[in-house]
């Protein structure tokens, strides 16, 4: 097949899921084009580009931001015209701002099947703030053009009863990871990766990893991990990425006393070190569509503490058993969550967190399971 994906974000989860099936793809022979953005671009995006064109794969730099932009008109011209170039049996977009860019084509005649992927919708936690009332019409407007793919049964509840996207529109396919890269570590592995990145090895260390913004809720995380910590010594934290909230967090943070305890780690292209150096994740999103990081810190085996949010609550359904579960937004809760967290890792049982995730999202179920949909869609033509 001669695909064409299309994605705004340049680093974080939507690029790694990008550069996943870009991989992939180019493994089943397929050949791939990407339209991308350069702004705020990662290391991990340019080692993209750089696949796509060592496969012989186009490129085309759209150059727009997340927001709304006047370069958003000229970024949906290059776009049409690069369509027409390559030619593509299929065109799948991720994120709203490709989804807009593509599926706006598609409203204006573009006759090609298209996919979108949302990697969540804006404020699925509160559809009833008025910004986000605004951001849902135009994805409802949109969600007409295309199949629509939802990341998670939460997501695609939230299409078909927010947005109306019918079910014949939907195609379900939670996130995969590559578990042989995402593995549990030994006590010596552990310590080799703490030293690496040096964090203390006689600390217990919850760790996450996200975004500083609303969504992620940071201010929330810190706030009952400051709380927590007056009774747990021994308990300190990591966190890798960075956003506009980290001025508030290190305030919070000196406020409380608690910078020796707070392990502030850059940018990283494989997290799969990181995630061996910890004792358990955290994770206090408002909303998610299906967090990558969650399903490696399930592959990595950790115990974790996760809010009961859109996106999150769909793995309440799988019956982990180390998972201490909190109330978004409600300090008290994930701190009492952290405590509980902290006394698993005195019980003698380890979890099943991996056993019972890797045959449902593991990459080898999720991309295959994509490439038939796109098959269906080429072979049927454009809905």
């Amino acid at each position: 097949m001669n695909i064409l994906l299309v994605s705004q974000p340049a680093r974080d989860g939507v690029l790694r899921h990008v550069a996943a099936l870009v991989d992939f793809l180019l493994s089943q022979g397929d050949h791939v084009h990407l339209a991308y953005s350069d702004f705020d671009a990662s290391e991990h995006c340019h080692a993209l580009i750089e696949r796509v064109r060592a496969a012989g794969g186009r490129l085309v730099n759209l150059g727009v931001r997340n927001a709304p932009q006047p370069r958003d008109i000229q970024a949906a011209a290059l776009l049409r015209a690069f369509i027409r170039k390559v030619r593509p049996d299929i065109i799948h977009a991720h994120s709203s701002k490709a989804g807009a860019l593509v599926r706006g084509l598609g409203l204006l005649g573009l006759r090609a099947p298209i996919f979108y992927t949302p990697h969540s919708y804006y404020l699925m936690h509160a559809p009833e703030n008025p910004k986000a009332r605004v951001f849902h019409l135009v994805e409802r407007l949109f969600g007409k053009v295309g199949t629509t793919v939802t990341m998670s049964r939460c997501e695609s509840r939230f299409a078909k009863s927010v947005i109306k996207v019918r079910d014949s529109q939907q195609v379900l396919n939670e996130n995969g990871v590559d578990f042989s890269v995402f593995q549990p570590a030994t006590p010596a592995i552990r310590r080799e990766m703490r030293d690496r990145l040096r964090l203390p090895q006689n600390a217990k260390i919850i760790g996450s990893v996200g975004r500083f913004s609303p969504q992620k809720d940071p201010l929330t995380m810190y706030a009952a991990f400051a709380e927590a910590a007056r009774e747990l010594p021994d308990v300190h934290i990591a966190h890798v990425g960075q956003g506009h909230l980290e001025a508030q967090i290190d305030a919070l943070i000196t406020a409380h006393g608690l910078a020796h305890r707070c392990h502030r780690l850059p940018y990283m292209n494989d997290t799969s070190p990181y995630y061996r150096a910890l004792d358990g994740f955290i994770l206090t999103s408002r909303y998610e569509g299906m967090s990558y990081a969650v399903l490696e810190a399930l592959a990595t085996n950790l115990p974790m503490v996760l809010t009961l949010a859109p996106g999150n609550e769909g793995f309440a359904e799988y019956k982990f058993s180390h998972i201490q579960w909190s109330k978004p937004g409600d300090v008290a809760s994930v701190a009492s969550a952290i405590h509980n967290w902290r006394n698993s890792l005195d019980q003698l049982e380890n979890p099943n967190h991996r056993a019972i995730a890797e045959p449902r999202f593991s990459l080898d179920v999720a991309f295959p399971r994509l490439r038939e949909a796109y098959l269906r869609a080429a072979r049927d033509g454009a809905p």
